[in-house]
């Protein structure tokens, strides 16, 4: 049985976990976590919560398709996509706090935006979920803001919105007008 990483006894551990999913590329750090020069794919591997504590990952981290109920362990910084669609995941809380490309979140159990980072350098799509309102979401988005099928009542015109946004009610052509695009 994997433990988790807050069980982490030494390094080995560490190294046992990266090579069982094929992590490569990496540095483990006093905490614990790891540093990734390289992308991360734990996609469809059942998981319940992350195997390892991750800081940094130069590269895409995807985690989707998992049974996944929490996203701590995640890297705090990404440079590339962040990618947690479809998991059971009710918060986004323990997510990273900067992710230099796009960041998924689709198809999960949020009710909430808070937890997201402040700045995504690329798109932020978050569809298919219970999210009713954009409290707690990226306060600036570079490429378009994806909210299909989610019950908002509340728009938040702080938000600063680079490309199009796109939800799937047409009583809020109004207040679209209101968040901030191409400031």
């Amino acid at each position: 049985m994997i433990k988790l990483f807050e069980q982490f006894n030494n390094e080995q551990e560490i190294i046992d976990i990266c090579r069982e999913y094929g992590i490569e590329h990496y540095t483990i750090n006093p905490d614990g976590s790891i540093d990734v020069d390289g992308s991360v794919y734990l996609n469809n591997k059942g998981l319940t919560k992350l195997p390892l504590k991750f800081n940094k990952v130069i590269g895409t981290f995807e985690i989707f398709n998992n049974q996944l109920t929490s996203l701590e362990g995640s890297p705090k910084e990404v440079s590339g996509t962040f990618d947690c669609f479809n998991n059971q995941l009710t918060s986004l809380i323990g997510g990273p706090e900067r992710v230099d490309g796009g960041f998924k979140c689709t198809y999960n159990k949020l009710t909430s935006l808070k937890g997201s980072p402040e700045r995504v350098g690329g798109y932020f799509k978050s569809s298919y979920n219970k999210i009713s309102s954009l409290e707690g979401s990226p306060i600036i988005i570079n490429g378009y803001l994806e909210l299909i099928d989610n019950p908002i009542s509340i728009i938040d015109s702080s938000v600063e919105v680079k490309g199009d946004i796109y939800l799937d009610d047409t009583n809020f052509d109004d207040k679209i007008k209101s968040l901030s695009q191409d400031k």
